[in-house]
C-alpha cells in the first residue's frame, strides 16, 4: 500500500486543471475559415503635447470587414474615396486642415482586422512564452467566470533589448463555464533609453469577445496610449466596436 500511493498521485497528476494548457486547446479550435461579415465603427482621439501647445484631434469612420477562402477585405464607401481625394489635396496646401475621410483609410489595417476576425490565432500568438502570475474565479459584467492573469514575456530582438530598462506586461482573460473567452485586457508599462534619452510608454487594450461558428471574434476594443520623451508627451484613446451580419 505504501508502494501504491505514490504511483497513485503520479497517476492523478494530468488530471489537475492547467489553465493555460486548456485555453491554448480551446483557441486552437476556435480558428474558423468560414466567410464573415462585419463593420467596424471607430472612434479616435490624441494629444500631442501639453497646455496650449497641445494639438488634439479626434475622427469618427465606419469600415467593411470580411474574410473567408477568398481571404481579407476591408472596404470604404465610394464617398469615402472621394472625400479622402479632395482632402489629400486641401492638406497639401493648408497641413492643420481636417481630413476624416482621409484618416478613416488609415484607421484600420489588415494586421488589426485579421486580430478582430481571426482572434483565437492573435490570442495564442500573445501568450506565447507567458506563465501564469493566477488562476481564480472571478465576475465578468455580473457574469460568473474564472479569469486567467498572465505575465507575457513576448521576444525582442537584439536592439530592443538594449534599449529596454523595465519591462512589465500582463494578460488577463475571463472565461465562462465551458472555457471560452469573454473578455480580454493587456496592459504594458515600459522604461526605455536609446543615445541618453529616457523615455516610457504605457499601453492599456480591453477587448470583448464572441464565438460565432467555430471563430473567436472581437465585439469591442478599448486602445489607450500615452508615451513621453524629451520633454515630449502623447496620449491616444481609440474605440472599436463591431457589428457583424
Amino acid at each position: 500500500m505504501n508502494r501504491l500511493l505514490p504511483m497513485l498521485l503520479i497517476m492523478a497528476l494530468p488530471c489537475v486543471a492547467d489553465g493555460l494548457t486548456d485555453l491554448r486547446g480551446t483557441l486552437a479550435k476556435l480558428q474558423g475559415t468560414e466567410a464573415i461579415h462585419a463593420k467596424a465603427d471607430i472612434h479616435h482621439w490624441s494629444k500631442n503635447g501639453e497646455g496650449k501647445k497641445a494639438h488634439i484631434k479626434q475622427s469618427h469612420c465606419t469600415i467593411q470587414l470580411e474574410d473567408g477562402p477568398g481571404g481579407l477585405r476591408l472596404g470604404w464607401t465610394p464617398q469615402q474615396i472621394a472625400g479622402a481625394r479632395k482632402e489629400s489635396q486641401a492638406k497639401a496646401e493648408n497641413p492643420e486642415a481636417e481630413t476624416p475621410n482621409l484618416d478613416a483609410l488609415s484607421a484600420l489595417g489588415g494586421l488589426n482586422a485579421t486580430g478582430y476576425l481571426c482572434h483565437a490565432d492573435y490570442l495564442l500568438q500573445q501568450m506565447n512564452g507567458a506563465t501564469v502570475l493566477e488562476d481564480r474565479a472571478d465576475t465578468y459584467q455580473g457574469r460568473p467566470s474564472r479569469v486567467l492573469v498572465l505575465k507575457l514575456n513576448p521576444a525582442m530582438n537584439a536592439e530592443e533589448k538594449s534599449m529596454v530598462k523595465n519591462r512589465e506586461e500582463k494578460l488577463k482573460v475571463w472565461l465562462d463555464d465551458r472555457g471560452l473567452p469573454l473578455a480580454t485586457e493587456h496592459t504594458m508599462a515600459l522604461k526605455a533609453s536609446k543615445f541618453l534619452i529616457s523615455f516610457t510608454v504605457n499601453n492599456r487594450e480591453e477587448r470583448k469577445l464572441a464565438v460565432l461558428g467555430n471563430r473567436l471574434v472581437v465585439q469591442s476594443e478599448t486602445h489607450e496610449d500615452s508615451g513621453s520623451g524629451m520633454g515630449f508627451s502623447n496620449t491616444t484613446k481609440k474605440t472599436t466596436a463591431l457589428s457583424y451580419f
